[in-house]
């Protein structure tokens, strides 16, 4: 007995054929192509450490030769890799377009503070880890002074990201002192006092309370004669002329 053909799997398997005929087609001549341009996005920052050029020069310092290259011959992976390991790059993103245009988007580390001791400068991350000084930007953040133990570089970072994330603290405080017992003692922009802040314990509600003071002070013709505010007691802040 003849078996009927089924035509409708028939043309089915030719067109899943086909498709897959296609596919290989448009990869193969996507890997055979030039890579035509290189565009560097740097996405949204308050900090410009680097520039478009920067991460271009980076780029074309993975490829296998000075000569245009194809898209096959491209390692975005180590693209990649090398720009992430770059001090002001927070995260890199690259990719190669139809059209054979290399796109890098990159997402550069943000300053908190600027450290000034002993060692030398530097600035710290978001993250708390240190970052070098930049010849295209100066961050303004504020200026650390003195030693912190390394126990206390967490609890240290989640008070620089809190002054950075507040308005009021970002544009008030200008340095921090560290003293040896690890203590703080902050200056600030508009008045001429020291703002005792004492250890790294009850972060936010020393802050609270010296936005309090400030709010309640502002017009008072005596904020201008304090030499000290002291937030070491969280219950009140103590002022001395």
């Amino acid at each position: 007995m003849i078996k009927k053909i089924n035509w409708f799997d028939v043309f089915l398997a030719l067109v899943i054929a086909a498709l897959f005929a296609l596919v290989a087609f448009a990869n193969q001549r996507n890997n055979a192509r030039y890579i035509e341009q290189i565009d560097v996005k740097l996405l949204s920052s308050d900090n410009h450490f680097i520039t478009q050029e920067m991460v271009e020069k980076s780029i074309i310092q993975t490829f296998p030769r000075d000569s245009k290259i194809v898209n096959s011959e491209l390692n975005l992976k180590k693209i990649e890799d090398k720009l992430n390991k770059h001090p002001m790059i927070a995260k890199s993103e690259v990719f190669v377009d139809v059209d054979g245009k290399l796109h890098a988007q990159v997402s550069q580390k943000k300053a908190m503070a600027r450290v000034m001791n002993g060692t030398g400068s530097f600035y710290i991350d978001e993250s708390g880890d240190k970052m070098p000084l930049s010849n295209q930007f100066s961050a303004h953040v504020p200026v650390v002074y003195g030693e912190l133990k390394p126990k206390n570089k967490k609890v240290f970072s989640d008070l620089l990201n809190m002054i950075s994330n507040d308005e009021f603290l970002k544009t008030t405080i200008t340095g921090i002192k560290i003293n040896p017992d690890q203590s703080l003692i902050f200056t600030v922009r508009d008045y001429n006092y020291m703002v005792e802040f004492g250890h790294l314990k009850e972060i936010e509600k020393k802050f609270d309370n010296y936005k309090a003071f400030v709010h309640y002070s502002k017009n008072d013709t005596l904020i201008g004669y304090y030499k000290n505010v002291n937030l070491r007691f969280t219950e009140q802040v103590v002022c001395t002329k």
